[in-house]
């Protein structure tokens, strides 16, 4: 039953039974992208099958959907560093139930949420929980294109220039099918929304720098890298405006000046990429005209010592 004096509500109450339901499943530490990825797969559940609504606050980022944690009435876990990887391991705070405000009927169906939750996704890694994110969730077929991209290159040794898994049944190159994956994303890019509109044109330069970049075999671990720099300037530009829900005010206002720094930021790599790789092409331009000048002087050489004999 709600409580006055309750410190949280119902998003935090789905969120740290969410993390007592993965502890008791297994002790294994949960990442903080698994825990807020979870939090939105458990929440749109119970839309989705209980047509019950927390109000969780959520938005769509890179390569899936992540709970706002700041948008939290406060602390309901522990966060320490994890051990064995950087970053951070979350941990549920030993809490009553009437910590939370949460009605008779939440009471009943987030818990189940919570459980259907644990039990499809709770062993399954951060990039399984991805891809069930963009496959099922992705607003549009632009963010599912770049995700199977991203995931692609993700498949592969990326230090080493092996076939790529997905090619196409046509025996196509490596090079063929990048520029088609690219070509399909082109043609996905949505053209109906404001904040797209505004990206369009860097879109269009990064898209051909990146052409320029298989076009000179540069190493698939670097296109990852870069496609991941162009993914995490449309999130904060584009993606986590259009794609949100209980986001506050005073939140998306700092995300405003966040998406103009890193826009610029992107802006000025994205100048410097494309200016190493035109330089690079200009001189292996200039090497090709020398190597053929230098055959051509050879074949005529060999042609006037066979005309002697």
């Amino acid at each position: 039953m709600p409580q006055e004096d309750s410190e949280f509500g119902e998003p935090e109450f789905l969120g740290w039974l969410l993390l007592k339901r993965l502890k008791e499943q297994s002790d294994n530490q949960i990442s903080r992208s698994k825990f807020l990825k979870l939090c939105c797969i458990t929440d749109r559940h119970l839309a989705e099958s209980h047509e019950y609504e927390v109000g969780l606050p959520r938005y769509w980022y890179m390569y899936g959907e992540l709970a706002n944690e700041h948008e939290f009435s406060g602390r309901f876990y522990n966060a320490p560093l994890a051990i064995g990887w950087d970053g951070q391991q979350y941990i549920p705070k030993e809490l009553p139930v009437e910590a939370f405000e949460v009605s008779e009927a939440g009471l009943e169906v987030i818990p189940d949420a919570v459980d259907w939750t644990v039990r499809e996704f709770g062993r399954k890694n951060v990039e399984e929980i991805k891809q069930h994110q963009y496959e099922e969730y992705a607003e549009n077929e632009f963010i599912r294109q770049y995700s199977e991209l991203r995931w692609l290159l993700s498949t592969i040794d990326l230090g080493k220039q092996e076939r790529l898994q997905n090619y196409g049944s046509g025996g196509e190159s490596n090079e063929e099918y990048l520029k088609r994956q690219l070509d399909e994303m082109m043609a996905a890019y949505p053209g109906n929304e404001e904040r797209y509109d505004e990206m369009k044109s860097l879109y269009f330069r990064w898209d051909d720098t990146v052409r320029l970049m298989v076009d000179q075999s540069t190493e698939y671990s670097r296109i990852a890298e870069f496609l991941d720099d162009f993914i995490l300037v449309l999130s904060k530009e584009v993606l986590r405006f259009v794609y949100n829900q209980n986001i506050s005010e005073e939140r998306l206002l700092d995300w405003e000046e966040d998406a103009a720094e890193e826009r610029e930021e992107f802006t000025a790599t994205l100048r410097d990429v494309r200016s190493e790789l035109l330089q690079e092409r200009s001189r292996s331009t200039e090497l090709d005209r020398v190597s053929d000048a230098y055959s051509q002087t050879i074949d005529e050489q060999i042609d006037q010592l066979l005309g002697q004999e």
